[in-house]
């Protein structure tokens, strides 16, 4: 009886040792961890727009406000991701997040993907019965905007030149590249140091003209007010000096003869 019970018992520690691993096995690896893919689809299902919060710095308080008055224009349905795009869009289209998130939402529109700092991203249309220039207008508002414009700025760019009829033309003929803010305020400060050595130049220049005159003239005053010197009698007055002495010598002596 005990030899009994301790097979029974030998046998359900083996069921539970090796069974119920595998039984539980199998809903484990069916759970797929949620790509970041999944998350910002799933935040565009709710809203078609997606702003990061990992680089405030890098966006204005009314980035999502900005960008959503920016898409309403396009006149078609528009889902913009703003995200970090490192490694990712034109430079590597295998690893493209565009398609990704219109595969997780399976409606056709324009996707934008963005970088917070508004340099990198793609755009792409998907079906729809009214086509826009997407990749024209995209390549055409990244020549014409500094490397350091704002995803909100690039988007309305953007817009404004899909909507333009000349997308290709400004993509094929870009107007030069302005300067970015980091360059207007060093060529600002530059600015700023000329005119004060200008400034400073001039204060030293008046400085020393004032000074020269006031010199000058107390140079010339001195001159005006100081008595003027005795000339020397020269030989010749001298000597007619001399001669009129003797003349009265002799005239006084022939008086007393």
């Amino acid at each position: 009886m005990w030899r009994g019970r301790f097979v029974l018992l030998v046998g359900l520690a083996g069921f539970m040792v090796l069974g119920c691993p595998a039984a539980s096995a199998t809903p484990m690896e069916r759970v797929e961890p949620v790509s970041r893919a999944d998350h910002i689809a799933a935040a565009l299902a709710r809203d078609p727009v997606y702003v990061t919060d990992h680089a405030p710095r890098s966006l204005p308080p009314d980035a999502a406000a900005r960008i959503k008055a920016s898409i309403a224009r396009l006149g078609v349905p528009a889902y913009v991701a703003v995200t970090p795009t490192v490694g990712i869009g034109q430079e590597n289209p295998a690893d493209s997040l565009v398609p990704l998130l219109r595969d997780r939402l399976r409606k056709d529109g324009v996707y934008l993907v963005v970088d917070p700092s508004g340099g990198h991203g793609e755009a792409r249309q998907f079906g729809g019965s009214r086509r826009l220039p997407v990749d024209d207008a995209w390549s055409a508002a990244d020549f014409e905007l500094p490397y350091d414009a704002t995803a909100p700025e690039m988007i309305e760019r953007f817009v404004e030149i899909a909507l333009s009829g000349h997308a290709r033309e400004r993509r094929d003929h870009p107007h030069p590249e302005p300067k970015s803010k980091l360059r207007e305020a060093l060529d600002a400060d530059d600015a700023a140091d000329r005119r004060a050595a200008h400034i400073e130049w001039g204060l030293f220049g008046g400085g020393a003209v004032l000074s020269g005159g006031t010199i000058l003239g107390l140079l010339i005053w001195r001159r005006v007010r100081s008595p003027k010197p005795r000339r020397k009698p020269t030989v010749k007055a001298r000597t007619k000096k001399v001669q009129a002495k003797r003349k009265q010598r002799l005239s006084k002596q022939k008086g007393r003869r």
